[in-house]
């Protein structure tokens, strides 16, 4: 078995990025958080990629930040809240927003416990897909006395509604793959035999698509959140307007045409 926190593997065009901490339920260490953001980085500017799958290795996605204090460095005599707040803004955002930023579209496979941190890595992603038997919890609130991070305080209110968001913070009630799915926090929820089939052909066919429109539409529906309906309907107008002229625009009419399937080219 390698030991690699975090398994990097390229077929077809599609990524896979796998925790691989499975003793811990696929926890986060410093190293973990590190090789993720560094994997993220290198595969934003691979040609040869057009999807990504982020996933773990066992019975768990990812269990959160592996509480751990002795693992956080810092200079000597800084607060924990102070050293654990470079590791958010230098590691832990960075990833986040890499995902936000990603040039393809992200595919989270939540394939057992999803907690923590794991609830935001797997959030920040275009499409999840989970187990059946997957569950997501985050009980910073109730057990530790912190606010969910990495994005969690944004992402969960525009997902389930603000009713949902804080009585889940709150209460730290763990949500099964089939709930989540019902409040819209998810895609879909998968029966677990049925589960990697799944995933390998959503994969497929999100990596078919024209090269950057993931980009696109992600940042179109996080600006809608802010925006007028006249604002939005601008941007909509200014995108369209070099989407239009873009030669994988001309692929899909012609396809249309043909009666065949596009085909994309970098």
């Amino acid at each position: 078995m390698s030991t690699d926190v975090v398994l990097y593997e390229v077929s077809e065009r599609i990524a896979t990025l796998t925790f691989n901490r499975p003793a811990s339920l696929n926890s986060l260490s410093l190293g973990s958080i590190q090789t993720l953001l560094q994997h993220l980085r290198d595969l934003s500017v691979r040609s040869d990629v057009r999807a990504l799958v982020l996933t773990g290795q066992g019975r768990g996605f990812c269990a959160g930040w592996q509480l751990d204090m002795d693992q956080v460095p810092g200079i000597e005599g800084e607060s924990l809240g102070v050293r654990q707040s470079h590791l958010m803004a230098e590691y832990f955002n960075p990833v986040i927003e890499a995902l936000h930023d990603c040039p393809f579209p992200t595919l989270a496979a939540v394939n057992g416990v999803c907690a923590g941190a794991g609830v935001s890595l797997a959030l920040a992603c275009d499409v999840v897909i989970a187990h059946h038997s997957a569950s997501f919890v985050m009980t910073f609130a109730p057990r530790l006395g912190l606010i969910p991070d990495l994005g969690a305080t944004w992402k969960m209110p525009r997902l389930v509604g603000w009713a949902r968001a804080q009585a889940t913070a709150l209460l730290g009630e763990r949500i099964s793959a089939e709930q989540a799915a019902q409040w819209g926090m998810i895609w879909r929820a998968e029966p677990d035999a049925e589960f990697q089939s799944a995933v390998n052909d959503t994969a497929m066919r999100l990596s078919w698509g024209p090269p950057g429109i993931a980009k696109e539409v992600r940042h179109a529906h996080h600006a809608a959140q802010t925006n007028t309906m006249t604002q939005q309907l601008d941007l909509e107008r200014q995108r369209q307007r070099v989407l239009l002229d873009s030669p994988h625009f001309l692929e899909g009419v012609a396809a249309f045409a043909q009666k065949r399937e596009p085909k994309f080219g970098d």
